[in-house]
């Protein structure tokens, strides 16, 4: 595990950074499974919510880059989590659309995330929990 020296003065960055790779660091075993990235997740759960978008309004919303969610995109079509048409106002795009393997993977996820949640983050109580991820809302999203 890394340890981070505190200072009067932390360097908000480093932390985050070191956060987000001790999570990630057993994502995949507890999570992903070998079958879907978080990327994957982003966009499955955007698309549940916002069926038949394009994918240049899938990558503004779970901000990542064009090219990126294109990647995002065919994986998860290829694993059969997302459909894929021809957008009936533009024939340049594409609406996605949740398949209904993505619906169960979305279901499996719901499962396995707060396991992985608490597995790491067992250190602070659950008041706590509710206020980091608030904290880390309004640093985000404003």
């Amino acid at each position: 595990m890394i340890e981070v020296e505190l200072s009067p003065e932390p360097v908000l960055g480093l932390y985050l950074h070191v956060a987000y790779m001790t999570i990630m660091s057993t994502f995949d075993r507890d999570v992903g499974k070998g079958e879907i990235t978080p990327n994957m997740i982003g966009a499955l759960s955007v698309l549940k919510q916002h069926p038949g978008i394009s994918q240049a309004d899938l990558a503004r919303m779970i901000g990542i880059e064009r090219v990126t969610v294109g990647v995002t995109v065919s994986r998860a079509v290829a694993a059969g989590f997302v459909r894929r048409e021809h957008a009936s106002h533009d024939a340049r795009s594409y609406a996605l659309h949740l398949t209904a393997r993505g619906q169960e993977m979305l279901k499996a996820l719901r499962r396995r995330i707060p396991l992985h949640e608490r597995a790491f983050s067992w250190r602070l109580s659950a008041e706590e929990r509710i206020q980091l991820r608030t904290l880390l809302n309004k640093l985000v999203f404003g």
